[in-house]
C-alpha cells in the first residue's frame, strides 16, 4: 500500500491485474456492452491513480473500484435510457440491477474473478468456447465462425469446460455461488 499511494507503477499494475477482469465483467453486466464496459473500467483504473494518496487499505481500493465503475455504468445506462425515451422507445429495465449492497458486489466480483482463473486454465479450446459464450453472449454459430469449428465441437467444449469448472468450484465448497450466477445471468 505504501508503493502504491508513493506512485509506484508496479503497485499500480498489481491492482489493475488483481482487478481487471472481475470488474470489466461486472461492468459489462450492468451495461451490456462490452467495450463501454471496458472504456468505463479503464476511466476508474485512471481516477484510482488520481486519487491514490487517499487510500489506507486494499479494501478501500476495491470498494473504490466497484462503486465507481458500477456509477458510471449506471450513469452510461441512464443516458442511454434518457436518449431512447426521447425518441420514445423503451429500455429494457433489466440492464440496471437495482438495489444491490456494496458487498453482494464484491462477493459476486470474487467469483468472478475466481472463475476467470479457472477459465484461463482450461484447454485453449474449451477456454475459448466457455469465453465466447457464457462471457461475451455469442451464439454457438457466431462461436462456429470465429473458430472455424463445428457445432457439434463448440457443444463438446463448452460441456467439457462446464463439467471441469463444475468440479473446480465444488471441491472449493463455492458450487453455490456458481448457481447463483446461473440464476442471475442465464444463458
Amino acid at each position: 500500500m505504501y508503493d502504491f499511494r508513493e506512485g509506484n507503477e508496479t503497485a499500480f499494475k498489481h491492482f489493475m491485474k488483481q482487478h481487471l477482469n472481475a470488474l470489466t465483467f461486472h461492468a459489462y453486466k450492468i451495461c451490456r456492452n462490452k467495450e463501454v464496459a471496458e472504456e468505463i473500467v479503464a476511466d476508474t483504473f485512471s481516477k484510482l491513480w488520481l486519487r491514490k494518496d487517499n487510500f489506507k487499505s486494499e479494501i478501500n481500493i476495491k470498494s473504490f473500484l466497484y462503486i465507481t465503475t458500477r456509477n458510471a455504468c449506471l450513469d452510461y445506462v441512464q443516458s442511454v435510457k434518457h436518449k431512447q425515451n426521447s425518441l420514445s422507445i423503451e429500455l429494457d429495465e433489466s440492464l440496471v440491477m437495482q438495489d444491490t449492497d456494496p458487498l453482494t458486489n464484491l462477493i459476486h466480483a470474487e467469483v468472478i474473478k475466481s472463475l476467470v482463473e479457472e477459465i484461463n486454465k482450461l484447454p485453449q479450446r474449451q477456454g475459448d468456447v466457455f469465453r465466447m459464450f457464457y462471457l461475451d453472449g455469442l451464439t454457438t454459430d457466431e462461436i462456429c465462425s470465429h473458430l472455424n469449428i463445428t457445432p457439434n465441437a463448440v457443444f463438446l467444449a463448452k460441456n467439457k469446460a462446464v463439467a471441469t469448472i463444475r468440479k473446480v468450484f465444488s471441491d472449493k465448497d463455492i458450487f453455490i455461488y456458481l448457481i447463483l450466477l446461473k440464476l442471475l445471468f442465464p444463458k
